[in-house]
């Protein structure tokens, strides 16, 4: 396994913890759009999320424009590719622990879609810690605005990452 992250921070960003963020931010995006996730989106969500530096400058709606956004928050921004890179294994972990947990299903167009279950929204664990609630609350706003948001492929190239 070729980790770009130290054994500790793998254990710091932990598949079910990471997990139960993607599946949030899964649960908000598909209140608003039926048709699933595009899978490339889910690789720029943990940076998003736990990347203090930049969750800390999110709006508070969704509906602000997610490349606006980006365009004004470009110094944030600046390298996020290797932000993604960095994640890239936790985040391929999460989603291997959501799929072969049947949470999520990926189908022929590579859009992402959650399987029924009785997760809770909001569990009683997270309003033990504010960084914890603050991820959750990212997570939702993710959704939202990738529900809102123009395709990947346009995400993708404002960011400056080719997939």
């Amino acid at each position: 396994m070729d980790s770009q992250l130290t054994a500790e921070e793998f254990n710091l960003h932990n598949p079910a913890y990471c997990g139960f963020l993607i599946y949030s931010m899964l649960r908000e995006h598909q209140s608003f759009e039926k048709n699933g996730l595009n899978s490339a989106l889910i690789y720029l969500c943990l940076p998003f999320i736990l990347t203090k530096s930049i969750s800390s400058k999110l709006p508070k709606s969704f509906k602000t424009s997610f490349v606006l956004w980006m365009i004004e928050n470009e110094g944030e921004l600046f390298n996020f590719s290797s932000r993604v890179n960095r994640h890239f294994e936790v985040t391929q972990s999460a989603i291997d622990f959501l799929f072969h947990r049947n949470l999520i299903t990926i189908d022929e167009q590579g859009y992402v879609n959650l399987v029924k279950s009785r997760l809770p929204v909001s569990p009683s664990l997270f309003n033990k810690s504010s960084s914890m609630q603050k991820h959750l609350s990212v997570s939702k706003l993710l959704g939202k605005w990738f529900a809102n948001s123009p395709d990947a492929t346009i995400i993708y190239s404002v960011l400056g990452i080719k997939p």
